[in-house]
């Protein structure tokens, strides 16, 4: 057996276990940490623990969206379910409350089975009773769906009591908060408006009855909220309960919605399924959900959400992360309509760096994005070669190179020496942007090498459309200039002594910390240094930074090193790029390893189903933003991130590197 096919092996060993888990017999500590996550693809979401226990403020059964500026509010933050049957009452929900969990996790009489092949769903058993929850968001609408389903037993009577959050899905909820209690009745269901500045939330359960009995539950506690230094305690409304009675074969509706409530709640239900089946086939098409979880439409305008749970929409993340999630997926209807958006937000030769929640203007405080645009730009016309894109794209991308010829924000400019300079103090511009306070952590004021490498390639690409489209002349000069640039670049990055490159020319000397960076220059379109150079930098990567969930952020043997990513803000933000891992980098270390590793294909094999190995840790079946830098690497930050999935989907599709048929990708 090859070493390969041994990975394999265990690969979907480990899939099955995360497809079809039997909660009550894994550690409570597993149960908490991992999280499930269903998304309506118009920025909103349900999501908690496996265990069904928040652990945190971003976790509920309808996170809601509204649209241009993006807002979000957790307006059903959990729910209270139990099960009447034979004189007792058995409790399916679980809540948190610091030292105790009440109702305790599970009864000696239950066992529990979770599902997540494309959507979320519990079998609970209660002795020769079978209860099957099945939770779906329905696409582009910010409503949750629950059917509870009795396919074994006797007659059942279910309770279910929501409880109400009512908030920016940033912040807390307090009983002091002057919540409306108020309810409006209608039809199926009823209405209420817990907030005059939040939506109107409608709910109902077919065939139940509404029992309204108001009231507070207090002090619930999130615990990865507390692992995060922040604040970590919630009160939750409740304007009552609901009860209904199932017989075998019976299923209710459960209905949450801030839009208009639907007719028939039942075939909402069996619609969003059949849209899932078709879409993703009977196979386990995991990447291709975990990739369209990103994909939002706002008002008829496609964007790509940055992370899960708490970031928005950001130009760096979106400009790398479109070409796997779009590009070489064969979505490129849709990264058109996005690489044409985006050119649009141009502003003195600058992409935003990211929209904020609720706000119309965007931020310009990068300057790699609209680099990262041009190069989002080749990998489409590579795909495509989509003339008429092309011809519209060219006077964007020249714009961006005259601006940042000439200077733009920031102190971005062209030196004589046709490097890039940027930066001022207390400005972070590239991705290694963390800050404390005041103090800037990683400040890169200079020439960042991963923002020249990106400079001599935007010059390249350029030069060639220009010659593509008959531009000869200018495509010459362009040229020039590149070699201008290149020339300057392998003469002041290399570092002799380390045998690699160094990461920022700052106007104080050269930063001679090994990280990252410097793998782009032997990763993107052209390469920017020798075959003999780029093998060193390559080794370096590999024995200094690489780990199976990413790469580090800074070697462990510079003083400043830090292993661990937790704690209160300040502690985690000084070590967010001082060690800490990356996933996203897997991308570029696999382009590197492809174009100058000699078993190059069998080792990005092995680094690539590594890294799918990871599908169950954290976020359920997709892929994390960061991890330790210190073994075993454990999962930190957003559960779920476009750039990370994106990356792994790009090398996957471009490289056409073989993969276990569970992990789907189209």
């Amino acid at each position: 057996m090859s070493i390969l096919e041994k990975f394999f092996r265990c690969k979907s060993f480990a899939l099955s276990c995360a497809v079809h888990i039997a909660l009550h017999h894994v550690s409570l500590q597993h149960l908490l940490e991992t999280e499930w996550m269903d998304t309506n693809g118009a920025g909103g979401w349900a999501s908690s623990s496996l265990l069904g226990c928040n652990t945190r403020r971003y976790h509920g059964y309808l996170i809601a969206a509204q649209p241009s500026p993006l807002r979000r509010f957790n307006m059903v933050a959990d729910l209270e379910e139990s099960v009447e049957l034979s004189g007792h009452e058995y409790f399916l929900s679980c809540h948190d409350y610091g030292d105790v969990f009440y109702p305790a996790p599970f009864s000696a009489q239950q066992a529990v089975f979770f599902d997540m092949r494309h959507y979320p769903e519990w079998k609970i058993y209660l002795g020769k009773h079978l209860l099957i929850k099945t939770l779906l968001t329905l696409h582009h609408s910010q409503t949750t769906l629950l059917r509870y389903l009795l396919q074994e037993g006797d007659a059942i009577s279910l309770h279910i009591r929501p409880l109400i959050a009512a908030r920016d899905y940033h912040s807390l909820q307090k009983a002091s908060a002057p919540i409306q209690s108020h309810i409006q009745w209608h039809h199926q269901h009823l209405e209420v408006h817990p907030f005059p500045d939040l939506p109107a939330l409608r709910m109902g359960l077919m065939g139940g009855e509404f029992q309204p009995e108001p009231c507070w539950y207090f002090h619930l506690h999130y615990a990865q909220e507390t692992a995060r230094g922040l604040d970590d305690r919630e009160d939750l409304f409740s304007y009552g309960k609901w009860t209904v009675r199932l017989q075998k074969g019976e299923c209710c509706y459960l209905v949450f919605t801030t839009e208009e409530y639907p007719e028939d709640p039942a075939q909402s239900f069996a619609e969003e399924i059949c849209r899932r089946e078709q879409k993703y086939g009977s196979t386990q098409a995991f990447l291709a959900r975990a990739a369209d979880d990103f994909l939002i439409q706002q008002q008829d305008v496609p964007a790509i959400l940055a992370g899960y749970p708490w970031f928005t929409e950001w130009g760096r993340d979106t400009l790398i992360a479109v070409n796997g999630l779009c590009t070489y997926r064969g979505k490129t209807d849709l990264a058109r309509a996005i690489l044409t958006q985006y050119a649009h937000h141009l502003s003195e030769g600058m992409l935003p760096n990211f929209f904020p929640d609720g706000e119309q203007q965007p931020q310009y405080n990068t300057v790699d994005a609209a680099l990262w645009f041009v190069i989002a730009i080749h990998h489409y016309w590579q795909q495509t070669h989509d003339e008429d894109f092309l011809r519209q794209m060219i006077p964007a991308v020249q714009e961006v190179i005259e601006h940042y010829r000439q200077g733009t924000r920031y102190q971005i400019h062209e030196t004589k020496e046709g490097l890039l300079f940027a930066g001022e103090p207390g400005i972070q511009l590239t991705w290694m942007d963390a800050r404390v306070g005041d103090r800037v952590i990683t400040p890169r004021i200079g020439k960042p090498v991963e923002v020249n490498a990106l400079w001599y390639n935007a010059k390249r690409l350029q030069a060639a459309w220009l010659a593509h489209i008959g531009e000869h002349d200018a495509a010459t000069q362009l040229m020039q200039d590149a070699e201008c640039t290149l020339h300057s670049f392998q003469s002041a990055f290399w570092n002799p002594a380390r045998q690699c490159l160094y990461d920022v020319l700052t106007p104080d000397g050269p930063d001679d910390r090994i990280r990252p960076n410097q793998l782009f220059a032997l990763s993107l379109p052209h390469a920017l240094m020798q075959e003999h150079q780029a093998r060193c930098i390559l080794q370096n990567i590999r024995e200094k930074l690489y780990t199976p969930k990413g790469l580090r952020s800074l070697s462990p043997d510079d003083p400043a090193y830090q292993g661990q990513y937790a704690g209160p803000p300040s502690v985690r933000d000084a070590a967010y790029h001082q060690g800490t891992v990356w996933l996203y980098l897997i991308g570029v270390y696999v382009d590197a390893l492809m174009r100058y590793q000699p078993d190059g294909r069998q080792e990005a094999t092995l680094v690539i189903n590594r890294l799918l190995c990871t599908l169950t840790e954290q976020g359920l079946l997709t892929l994390g933003e960061i991890a330790d830098g210190n073994s075993p690497h454990l999962p930190r930050g957003c559960i779920a991130q476009a750039w990370s999935v994106g990356e792994l989907l790009r090398v996957l599709h471009q490289y056409q590197l073989p993969v276990h048929a569970y992990y789907q990708t189209s």
